[in-house]
């Protein structure tokens, strides 16, 4: 298996159990949730709907890294200055660098909510 597929895999498995988990606990969670931070501490109050939000902008956001990770070459073009000494070579690297930022992506907008959950 390539590891640019087993990076975004990660990161689409780790969407949906947080999406599971989102669904599981949803009832249980408080109807008003601090949805905006300052120095002073929480300035802003929201809906705890604003948790589905979160999901839907990182499904969107997977969504067009996984369409460039997969189809990369409408993506990067037929140019040869690449700094790799092959296109191959370079497809390959912008891939696994997309499918990492995949994952910070996830683990981000997760890890950000995850606390209104718990």
């Amino acid at each position: 298996m390539k590891l640019h597929k087993l990076i975004f895999g990660t990161s689409v498995l780790l969407l949906l159990g947080y999406t599971i988990f989102l669904a599981i606990k949803f009832p249980s969670i408080e109807e008003i949730i601090p949805i905006h931070y300052s120095s002073e501490g929480t300035d802003g109050f929201g809906s705890k709907l604003f948790l589905w939000l979160e999901v839907g902008i990182n499904v969107i956001i997977l969504f067009f890294i996984g369409l460039v990770i997969w189809y990369p070459q409408k993506a990067f073009g037929e140019t040869a200055d690449y700094l790799e000494t092959s296109r191959e070579n370079a497809i390959k690297n912008r891939q696994i660098i997309l499918s990492v930022l995949s994952l910070i992506i996830v683990l981000i907008l997760c890890g950000v909510s995850l606390k209104q959950i718990l």
